[in-house]
């Protein structure tokens, strides 16, 4: 079993750097003698490409590292304390279009969107007699659901993107395609996961696409799109699902793998690492300490009436005499078998909350909120006011989220990130779209470039 299941990696890989781009989205460099017309005909090669969009999906240059973590470094739970300055970038808010961590996050989504294209053009056609109607439509509503998480991380981040929905090929796929604005982009994000909703089966392993993932990541959308009405009936869904639940204590959904608590949830290991830990411990502790805890989260962590048993995200040694703190929601570093939580159920309860509250439902509101909080080992807090009930969820996403990337979305979201950030300049509010994009693609010019670049 083991054997195979190694085949099917080694397959994968093959597969997905001929289908995966290299350099400019619409200019692929195929790095090994296959071809996605060869590799995509029959059960096997769909499954093994399948696999290969998950291991994109899982790069370090994005769950498995770069994006959430240029995200919160970007808002106020996470200083930079180490030697790359172009990370540094991201804690001042200063961040140039030549920036190479940019350029890296913004490549690797789209190889996300280019193999899951691959899928969604060639499953269809699939003549095997293995594979059967329910198989195909599995591997569909996954392909679906992976293009449009990849195409609300990029719309989240830097604004309407292009919509490239065909195969790259050779460096005239895609002529034509000028970017999109965010309203376009979110809407194809909702057309994706339609589609999804149709053809996946209810959750029954966590760290693949479900019905459940749909309803979790529709409810974010809905959230982000100010649709309060929708955002809590898809979360909703999720909640009364049965199939994901707030586990005890709240360390255990990272110290453990794929728990109850998880939507969908990337598991690593130690040939498949995740290195987010490499950058959060100390040297002592086998970690280049490149970041940590900002001295407000630590405080509010900390605090017995706010974070509870969140606290346990805050590790701290002394070394002569000198206390230095570090994030321990990350810590096997020797291993990398760290998960990426993309979609876990206390962020429901809080997009919840916060909808039932937009909704001027303040019970309800509140009633989702304390749940979150008596897994944390918190009083349920009792309040009258509805401006100060969604500053409290605000504040609850902050600590039971924390360092896990939605704080910089939260904030601009909800158009708090002037004043709870002190950033002057509302242009800092998306990221700049790659010079490197901008020069080597022709539907692309210097004013698509996000303004203040």
């Amino acid at each position: 079993m083991k054997h195979i299941f190694y085949n099917y990696k080694v397959l994968a890989l093959a597969i997905l750097v001929s289908l995966s781009s290299c350099g400019d989205i619409l200019e692929p460099q195929p790095r090994l003698d296959i071809s996605s017309e060869s590799a995509i005909t029959d059960k096997r090669g769909a499954e093994a490409a399948l696999l290969g969009a998950y291991s994109e999906l899982q790069s370090n240059n994005y769950y498995g590292f770069a994006y959430p973590a240029l995200a919160y470094l970007s808002a106020d739970g996470v200083d930079w304390s180490g030697s790359y300055n172009f990370y540094q970038q991201f804690d001042l808010n200063a961040i140039p279009s030549e920036n190479s961590s940019i350029k890296s996050v913004w490549s690797q989504i789209y190889r996300v969107v280019n193999v899951s294209n691959n899928l969604i053009e060639k499953v269809p056609g699939i003549q095997d007699r293995n594979l059967t109607e329910v198989q195909r439509q599995k591997l569909l509503g996954e392909a679906y659901f992976l293009r449009a998480l990849a195409y609300f991380d990029l719309g989240r981040a830097w604004g309407g993107v292009p919509l490239v929905l065909q195969p790259t090929v050779d460096k005239n796929s895609g002529k034509g395609i000028g970017r999109a604005t965010l309203e376009q982009t979110y809407g194809q994000v909702l057309a994706d996961l339609e589609q999804a909703e149709e053809l996946l089966p209810t959750l029954t392993v966590r760290s693949r696409a479900s019905k459940e993932a749909v309803w979790a990541l529709k409810a974010r959308l809905y959230l982000y799109q100010q649709n309060w009405e929708k955002a809590e009936e898809y979360a909703t869904l999720v909640i009364n699902s049965g199939k994901a639940s707030l586990v005890q204590p709240y360390s255990a959904f990272y110290t453990d793998k794929l728990t109850e608590e998880s939507i969908l949830e990337l598991a690593y290991d130690n040939a498949d690492r995740n290195s987010h830990a490499n950058y959060w411990l100390t040297s002592s502790r086998g970690g280049r300490y490149e970041w940590k805890p900002s001295a407000s989260i630590t405080q509010d962590l900390l605090n017995p009436a706010i974070g509870g048993s969140r606290s346990a995200l805050i590790g701290s040694q002394v070394n002569g005499g000198t206390e230095t703190i570090y994030g321990q929601k990350y810590t096997k570093v020797a291993t990398g078998e760290d998960g990426a939580f993309i979609l876990r159920v206390a962020e429901q309860y809080l997009i919840r909350a916060e909808a039932r509250l937009k909704q001027n439902n303040l019970p309800g509101g509140l009633a989702d909120l304390n749940e979150v909080r008596a897994r944390a080992e918190l009083q349920p807090l009792v309040i009258l006011d509805l401006q100060a009930a969604l500053l409290a969820v605000e504040q609850e996403r902050r600590v039971e989220l924390a360092f896990e990337g939605h704080r910089w979305f939260d904030l601009i979201r909800t158009d708090r990130a002037e004043e709870v950030l002190g950033i002057k300049d509302r242009n800092k509010l998306l990221f700049p779209i790659p010079n490197s994009e901008l020069l080597a693609d022709p539907d692309l010019g210097p004013e698509d470039q996000n303004p203040g670049y």
